[in-house]
């Protein structure tokens, strides 16, 4: 788990740091519909999986920028390396879920092999976390039932807690597009609307070119 530290003093963002962690504590969320057409049509190709294929789309992308990879460590503001997903998974025998974690590679073929290896291991734990998720993550979780154009997630206490979360929803045809709708909820102090554009255009970038990714 290696990181760097953020010389606050320095930084251009100081300012909005100190607003929003402090003075007036928030974060903010948005809905988006990203387009997965190409996804769709790759996991058909590839016999993949469309959870872990997306979690693994949505870890390139954060690990693509650092404003997603920000925390407090030691009293410190710091940014991760490298973050890997929490992801929730549904029992549907008890209509719970867990919290499991695989970690983060860009190899698509090793994410997805550990991916099922997570999934085997803890299938019959009905945990909220089978196992200490990282420090260094981030939160993914699904509506696979719901096609929504609107959702937030209240977190409670925003003051040093700057994981992103997102959600995504039930993907449907619109047109010749298959839209996914993706919930995306960050902590102001670390994060601006900029930042969650760039990340927007990665991710679809991704999706879009996911045949090159594999």
């Amino acid at each position: 788990m290696n990181y760097k530290k953020v010389n606050i003093e320095g930084w251009n963002r100081k300012e909005h740091f100190i607003a929003y962690r402090d003075t007036v504590k928030c974060g903010f969320s948005l809905t988006v519909k990203i387009e997965i057409t190409q996804v769709l049509s790759f996991i058909k190709e590839k016999g993949c999986k469309f959870y872990p294929t997306m979690i693994y789309l949505l870890s390139k992308a954060v690990n693509k920028h650092q404003e997603f990879r920000m925390a407090m460590k030691d009293e410190e503001l710091i940014i991760w390396d490298e973050v890997h997903p929490i992801y929730t998974v549904l029992h549907t025998e008890s209509e719970t879920f867990s919290a499991r974690s695989t970690p983060y590679t860009a190899d698509f073929n090793r994410f997805l092999y550990d991916y099922a290896e997570t999934d085997e291991k803890y299938k019959g734990d009905l945990r909220f976390y089978p196992k200490a998720p990282p420090e260094n993550h981030f939160n993914v979780s699904a509506l696979p039932w719901i096609d929504f154009d609107g959702f937030n997630l209240n977190i409670a206490d925003f003051t040093d807690y700057f994981a992103p979360s997102f959600t995504m929803g039930k993907y449907k045809r619109v047109g010749d597009e298959m839209l996914l709708p993706l919930a995306i909820q960050v902590h102001h102090a670390v994060c601006d609307g900029l930042h969650v554009a760039k990340f927007i255009q990665s991710l679809q970038d991704y999706c879009d070119n996911i045949h090159k990714l594999s």
